[in-house]
């Protein structure tokens, strides 16, 4: 079986902190890349989208790194702001192994 780089890393990494903590990881990576397409779809910046869910700059910042997750206020808000629907998924994980 071949591991790309990132599955290497995080079966590692998985070793270290557990396999529950990587998962949380992935999901508010996952997130945060999610945040970032649709605002770019929407041709908004970060200080656009900031102004819109009334959040500092720098939330949208923390949000779009990882470094910070939303909680369920702002995830309505961004919901609205990037006209998308918020869709909560318990079957995360199923969809990542299927991508494998």
């Amino acid at each position: 079986m071949s591991f790309t780089v990132n599955d290497d890393f995080n079966e590692k990494l998985a070793d270290i902190i557990g396999k529950d903590r990587v998962k949380e990881i992935e999901q508010r990576d996952y997130l945060a890349a999610q945040i970032v397409s649709h605002r770019r779809k929407k041709q908004m910046t970060q200080q656009e989208l900031a102004k819109a869910i009334n959040v500092a700059k720098p939330t949208i910042i923390r949000l779009e790194s990882g470094l910070t997750q939303p909680n369920y206020q702002t995830l309505l808000s961004l919901s609205r702001a990037l006209d998308t629907p918020l869709i909560i998924d318990a079957k995360y994980e199923e969809h990542q192994n299927a991508k494998t």
